[in-house]
């Protein structure tokens, strides 16, 4: 729960108004440093990390390495998630997954989608889930009332 909150705080640290094709059109700095690929959301990720390993801000201190591993996957992920070139991509490893596993709303049988077989399955389904979750939260802003958007944007 602690990587969502984070991940959603972060998902768009010290974001400079600029879309990924900008980067790559122009070659910036951000571009040539992620190779053109989730430009912005690699750079979230990145500089949000840094900033939390300073000792000042590491309240992951006293966490094991392990642990710390699976936050950083985590949080990575659901980063990433947020990269819209990725939107049409991500939509059909979810309706596939849903269609395989008999997965509908008329049924209320949602729990099927977490694979619990062992761990690494049961990792990635839960990740699949919260990169969604990131991911629609971050796309949500056109089901605002007109009047909040307004707010938002200025």
């Amino acid at each position: 729960m602690v990587a969502a909150i984070i991940a959603s705080t972060c998902h768009d640290y010290d974001h400079d108004g600029f879309n990924n094709a900008y980067h790559v059109n122009k070659m910036t700095m951000r571009a040539l440093r992620y190779h053109d690929e989730s430009v912005q959301e690699n750079y979230h990720a990145a500089e949000s990390l840094s900033i939390m390993l300073k000792p000042e801000f590491n309240f992951l201190e006293n966490v094991s390495k392990d642990d710390v591993k699976v936050f950083r996957k985590r949080v990575v992920g659901m980063i990433l998630s947020t990269d819209m070139a990725k939107h049409m991509q991500d939509l059909t490893q979810f309706k596939n997954r849903c269609e395989s596993k008999g997965i509908s709303s008329q049924l209320d049988n949602g729990h099927l989608f977490i694979d619990r077989t062992d761990a690494s399955t049961l990792f990635e389904t839960q990740q699949q889930l919260l990169e969604l979750c990131s991911h629609t939260s971050d796309v949500s802003y056109p089901t605002r009332d007109f009047s909040i958007a307004k707010i938002w944007v200025y």
